[in-house]
């Protein structure tokens, strides 16, 4: 069994999430070596226990996960429900628990079973109707109602990004995407007006004309537009880049840590970094599912990583409000670094399934 592991496991995806990873240290290395900070550090640590929590995870019959996700699901809705009144504030938000003074961002581990419970949810369904979409729609806003709460725009907007992976999976009748619609706007309006706070009201609109916020939230957008543009063809080289080492670049170990690699390494670093994407996506999407539980669950997380690598470099440049959204595997977070590597093993585990039997 232990050579089945290790003759059918997919070593070049696993190779990509590595390379991401390690070059995600390296990054936080040098965006903040200038001042002596010490988060590649940290991030190394999670690296180590994000693999092994990967292992672990890995070592997981498929069945069991998809068995107890529901149940992990609904611990981590209590969990978001204590944090808006015991969590530590951190940037303003409630979104943190220490333990042991280790800060977790439990909202970011509400992805992998989110994600197994709506699989679950759409292979049961040939079609969305009016109860299964419900479904669907109460399994996604309840979480998000909880993190908006604390507020967290980033994580909450990125788990909306579920929505339209569900429509794109499922077929929906017209009359439940305008009801959708209409829900939507609703939301968006209540937010504005009772929930969104000042500040974060103008990251949303600041992107629209970020030199009449250039004093406040235009800043990070104008700076990482710089960064990006003068690292040209082939960057500055390695720890050379002037908006990091002056620390010019707002959050370029978190939100803009893209700035970062196209200030250092140009147009070039930025394209490696998209096709080590794509061929992670490549590998996990070219494989024969058994279940329509697996087929789901796997384009939906593979889905979400994508949404929220497009919104981050879409934040970079200027063409999405700076909401607070990392670059995935590579930013420094180790709340974020340990849950993608557990919704990977997932993946990795399902891949094998049909050599294991």
């Amino acid at each position: 069994m232990k050579k089945d592991y290790v003759k059918f496991f997919d070593k070049g995806a696993f190779a990509m999430l590595l390379l991401l990873a390690l070059a995600g240290i390296l990054l936080v290395y040098s965006a903040g070596h200038s001042t002596h900070e010490t988060h590649y550090l940290k991030q190394m640590a999670w690296l180590g226990v994000s693999l092994l929590a990967f292992l672990a995870v890995f070592s997981l019959k498929s069945e069991f996960v998809f068995r107890n996700a529901l149940a992990a699901y609904l611990v981590l809705l209590a969990v978001l429900a204590l944090q808006i009144v015991m969590g530590v504030t951190v940037a303003r938000t409630r979104s943190w628990f220490r333990l042991g003074g280790i800060g977790l961002q439990f909202s970011e581990f509400v992805k992998v079973p989110l994600a197994v419970c709506l699989a679950k949810v759409l292979a049961q369904a040939e079609s969305l109707d009016a109860r299964a979409f419900l479904r669907t729609l109460a399994l996604i806003f309840v979480p998000v109602a909880l993190i908006v709460l604390q507020p967290d725009m980033g994580v909450s907007f990125i788990l909306c990004g579920f929505v339209p992976l569900v429509l794109l999976l499922k077929k929906v009748r017209p009359a439940l995407l305008v009801a959708l619609a209409l829900l939507l706007a609703g939301g968006a309006f209540v937010s504005w007006h009772g929930l969104l706070r000042p500040y974060q009201k103008e990251r949303i609109v600041s992107f629209l004309d970020p030199v009449r916020y250039k004093d406040s939230s235009g800043y990070h957008i104008i700076q990482s537009r710089i960064a990006i543009g003068s690292g040209g063809l082939a960057g500055k080289g390695y720890l050379q880049g002037s908006q990091s080492r002056y620390q010019f670049l707002p959050a370029r170990h978190t939100d803009f840590i893209i700035s970062v690699i196209g200030e250092e390494f140009g147009f070039l670093g930025v394209s490696l970094l998209f096709f080590l994407f794509f061929v992670l996506f490549y590998r996990h999407l070219r494989f024969n599912f058994q279940n329509d539980e697996e087929f789901y669950f796997v384009y939906l997380f593979n889905g979400l990583i994508l949404f929220q690598f497009l919104v981050n470099v879409s934040m970079a440049i200027g063409l999405f409000p700076v909401l607070g959204i990392t670059l995935p595997f590579v930013s420094y977070g180790g709340s974020s670094l340990l849950s993608l590597f557990i919704g990977e093993a997932v993946i990795f585990r399902i891949k094998i399934n049909e050599y294991l039997t």
